[in-house]
């Protein structure tokens, strides 16, 4: 768990290591208050379809940890129109809205699914001595342009209102939730989960097929 004290303090150092979680799967109930809490007050979204929303941060190692099992999730649901997957980027100071913007800005490029780990790898396995948002800046468009993007395009991209709108909408969405750590999934304004509270990454995703299914019976 990365909490937002954590975020904070370590964006210049992201080579932290995670702790190790236990991926047995462990077949037993899930409890309430300790696999997944409720969400007081609830986050008011139409009943289908049932919004999985992912938080995660680029700066967050135990996110990209998880980031492969929600996006088997995903695939998982994608032909079941009941249920959509929605990554949620955040950024707990509006200094940190860099990173929520890269997101969004691959999205608007059509560069998402190709960039998006690669990217998220860079981040966290390479050596970036930041000591500002500008140095950072600087870094990332160097690392977009070794990737065929034009810096006056990126840039542009980056500042765009559709990038600047979702970001504010992302914001938006957390705080509604009220979550103060990453990675944590947050299930149709009712419910959140995450691996410190089920004790693994596997069995945070069997939470979530349970409260997926749970929604569907209760508004059949």
């Amino acid at each position: 768990m990365t909490s937002r004290r954590t975020l904070l303090a370590g964006a210049a150092t992201l080579g932290i290591s995670s702790p190790t979680f236990c991926l047995a799967h462990e077949q037993k109930p899930f409890v309430e208050g300790k696999d997944f809490i409720l969400v007081d007050p609830p986050v008011t979204y139409p009943a289908r379809p049932i919004l999985v929303h992912e938080f995660f941060a680029y700066t967050c190692p135990h996110c990209y940890r998880l980031a492969p099992l929600l996006h088997e999730y995903a695939e998982s649901v994608a032909s079941d129109p009941q249920v959509q997957v929605i990554p949620v980027p955040v950024a707990w100071e509006e200094s940190f809205e860099l990173f929520p913007k890269i997101y969004y800005a691959f999205e608007a490029l059509g560069r998402l699914q190709e960039l998006h780990m690669p990217f998220w790898e860079w981040m966290l396995q390479g050596e970036h001595p930041w000591n500002s948002v500008p140095e950072a800046q600087v870094d990332i468009e160097k690392w977009v342009g070794e990737h065929g993007i034009d810096a006056s395009h990126w840039n542009n991209t980056l500042e765009s209102f559709v990038v600047r709108n979702k970001v504010r909408q992302a914001t938006q969405t957390w705080q509604q939730y009220d979550i103060d750590s990453t990675p944590v999934i947050g299930i149709a304004g009712r419910f959140i989960t995450a691996p410190h509270m089920t004790g693994s990454r596997p069995r945070a995703i069997d939470a979530v097929r349970m409260l997926v299914d749970r929604i569907k019976r209760e508004t059949a």
